[in-house]
């Protein structure tokens, strides 16, 4: 009897594991959001609108905070009044420079400052443009840290918003896994507070081990995002 435990047990070690294949393995993960962003001022200025509140959803290119642009746009208008000026002076020069009236170094002059004021007309106009902050993605507003009538500062964190089309899955699974973890491979995952399923796929495996877990993290994709799934829930991850 023990030389055939012995033999049986043999041939279970020696078994390629195509052969387990049924037996599925679990992992505890989180849901992040691939597009999320903490936006910030670069101007200093009054707020004059919030039109999106905390937990309301935007498209991408939405107003999601106004500034008074006031000084900008004057600052604008008087820098296109100098480009005009500045152009009609280096038509005026060119035009004597023709009739040998003038020299090229004055020509050349003109001609930078034209330049000059070109550049300044291009930074007012970007500063214009900062005064309304636009959403770069789809999605909605995690957290408000400003609201109207309030200066700000040039740098200052406004607002935090996250994007729900894209999920993804951070997992952290035994480094023994390695021997058969691939990228590509599908999963599902089991989201704990809907009780929904998501077909996954791996994206990415990290470049390290845990020495003290020996774990190494793994980040799938969701290929169809349903509603009711946000980031930040917990996921149990089935790899089969």
């Amino acid at each position: 009897m023990k030389k055939y435990l012995s033999l049986f047990l043999l041939v279970i070690f020696f078994m390629p594991r195509a052969v387990f294949a049924a037996v599925q393995e679990n992992a505890r993960g989180i849901l992040v959001a691939v597009h999320q962003a903490t936006l910030s001022s670069e101007l200093a200025a009054k707020v004059i609108a919030v039109p999106k509140q905390m937990g309301e959803t935007f498209k991408k290119g939405d107003t999601l905070i106004q500034l008074d642009c006031r000084l900008f746009n004057a600052q604008l208008e008087k820098v296109d009044a100098e480009a005009k000026a500045a152009r009609a002076k280096l038509d005026n020069v060119q035009q004597l420079n023709r009739l040998n009236s003038i020299g090229t170094l004055d020509v050349a002059i003109a001609e930078a400052d034209l330049q000059k004021v070109q550049a300044e007309r291009l930074m007012a106009q970007l500063n214009v443009a900062r005064c309304d902050i636009k959403a770069p993605f789809s999605g909605s507003v995690e957290q408000l840290d400003i609201h109207p009538f309030e200066i700000v500062q040039q740098r200052q964190a406004l607002m935090k918003i996250v994007g729900h089309e894209r999920l993804e899955a951070d997992i952290i699974v035994p480094a023994q896994w390695m021997t058969w973890l691939a990228i590509n491979k599908t999963i599902v995952l089991q989201v704990e507070e809907t009780k929904q399923r998501l077909q996954a796929v791996i994206s990415h495996i990290g470049p390290s081990v845990d020495p003290t877990s020996q774990t190494i993290q793994i980040r799938a994709a969701i290929k169809k995002v349903p509603v009711k799934v946000l980031p930040g829930m917990s996921v149990v991850a089935e790899f089969r």
